[in-house]
């Protein structure tokens, strides 16, 4: 009977020990705000709207203060037009988050750093005459915004900042731009 209690009582501080180890793993796991939910997709709906350009972006959310992703940006207007020279972007970045007191981590003010792969159309005016020529370049920057994201996964983000071309084609512009209004989605 002494050996039977004590079995059960080894059984039970077992499975309290267990018990107690899966709610800390969860815990831990929402103490970023993230837990399943680390990765995000946006649209800069700034751009799809004004610009008639799609600026996609991807982030993975690795901790409370720091995410890194990449945005695709494709132009589908002709510069004669008006906005962007860029007609194709490919933009990796990191990003810092600070002055996170909220449940869900990597939210709320951020600086971004990022380098950015961009192909376009730029012009230049020789004798009363437009000519207008291709390039490709890189840039390195900085950016600076705010991510709002609520229980839900959804968020809205807004962000500003440039940096300046590396020089690798003559006829691309000295400084590039990045930045917009987001909307998206945590999953």
């Amino acid at each position: 009977m002494k050996n039977n209690f004590t079995s059960a009582l080894f059984a039970l501080f077992l499975l309290l020990g267990f018990q107690s180890y899966a709610q800390d793993t969860d815990s831990q796991d929402d103490q970023y705000g993230v837990g399943n939910r680390q990765n995000e997709i946006r649209l800069d709906v700034f751009d799809a709207a004004f610009f008639s350009a799609i600026d996609l972006s991807y982030e993975r959310v690795n901790d409370s203060s720091i995410g890194y992703g990449a945005s695709l940006f494709v132009n589908f207007r002709d510069t004669d037009d008006g906005g962007y020279y860029e007609k194709f972007a490919f933009t990796p970045f990191f990003r810092f988050y600070f002055f996170n007191k909220e449940d869900y981590g990597a939210k709320g003010l951020f600086v971004e750093v990022f380098s950015k792969f961009a192909s376009g159309e730029d012009f230049v005016i020789f004798d009363n005459t437009r000519e207008d020529i291709d390039y490709f370049d890189a840039a390195l920057g900085l950016a600076i915004g705010k991510k709002w994201v609520n229980r839900r996964g959804f968020m809205l983000e807004i962000s500003l900042g440039g940096g300046r071309n590396i020089g690798l084609d003559d006829n691309s512009p000295e400084f590039t731009f990045r930045g917009g209004i987001s909307l998206g989605y945590r999953f």
